[in-house]
């Protein structure tokens, strides 16, 4: 049985704007794995750690404190069957997309010196720039599957 584990907040909340975002522009929701791998191209790792580069330069002033819950409020339509995101959207993570994460602190950490905190990372990839990548990222990735069945069907 698959691990399973769950990421700090801002983060899950990331990877569900991030998730819907490449589900709205592809027709297709990615997997976890998708974008665990996205995640973990050296572009995309890159790409990171300058927008978390800026996001320290720019030096926004401290968000005021909620005085109310603002929790993200979710429905489910249960009668179109399961989604292969189920999981994913109650918070539970595979230990692959931890490990994608953990690998973005990682690179951040030796490309800046200083480890990026959870609300960094989790900004960082909710940037227009960042999803827009990571949407080509998973583009590409389907499309090379694609091509590499095409390429074994040709041998006949």
């Amino acid at each position: 049985m698959a691990k399973l584990v769950r990421l700090i907040k801002p983060v899950t909340d990331a990877i569900l704007t991030l998730m819907k975002y490449v589900g709205d522009t592809t027709g297709d929701e990615p997997t976890q794995q998708e974008i665990a791998n996205a995640l973990k191209s050296y572009f995309i790792l890159n790409e990171i750690g300058n927008q978390i580069k800026f996001q320290r330069k720019k030096q926004a002033p401290p968000e005021p404190a909620e005085t109310g819950s603002r929790d993200m409020f979710w429905t489910f339509n249960l009668m179109t069957g399961p989604s292969k995101n189920n999981l994913l959207r109650v918070g539970l993570f595979y230990q692959n997309l931890h490990d994608a994460i953990t690998t973005v602190r990682r690179f951040v950490k030796d490309a800046t010196a200083e480890e990026p905190s959870a609300t960094e990372i989790a900004q960082s990839l909710t940037s227009t720039f960042i999803m827009s990548e990571i949407k080509n990222q998973i583009d590409w990735q389907r499309n090379g599957q694609n091509k590499a069945k095409k390429t074994l069907s040709l041998t006949k």
